[in-house]
């Protein structure tokens, strides 16, 4: 009994993708601008860009409270497709939000740190 009890417990405390599969995740830029992450399937998160007025196709993994977006910026249509970027952004899941603690780009071939001050206000709450 205490196995079964630990095995419940652990399912309900620590997210995974089924939890994640079809939930919105906003983060408001202004009253005419809101960010969103739209998880379509255990993969698959599309990443709307307000300002950019855009959505990239990102894919996405779980790591316990870890939330890693792997990205790619191909909405360039001025150059043909010439200019891509890449980047991995790693956020903590934490009470329906998300805090973002690490950023990666592409430059040149290697993945770069970037710098970022982690927040205390989340980067994106869970809306739906």
């Amino acid at each position: 009994m205490k196995i079964f009890l630990f095995a419940v417990l652990n399912i309900l405390s620590f997210p995974n993708s089924k939890s994640l599969v079809n939930s919105i995740w906003s983060y408001k830029i202004s009253n005419q601008c809101i960010n969103t992450l739209t998880f379509k399937s255990k993969t698959v998160v599309l990443e709307y860009d307000c300002e950019l007025d855009y959505a990239f196709h990102s894919t996405y993994k779980l790591a316990n409270d870890t939330l890693i977006i792997k990205g790619k910026d191909d909405s360039h249509s001025e150059d043909n497709g010439k200019i891509t970027s890449y980047w991995t952004n790693a956020y903590l899941i934490k009470n329906k939000a998300l805090y973002m603690f690490k950023r990666q780009e592409l430059v040149n071939g290697k993945w770069k740190d970037m710098k970022i001050k982690p927040s205390t206000v989340p980067d994106y709450i869970r809306t739906k």
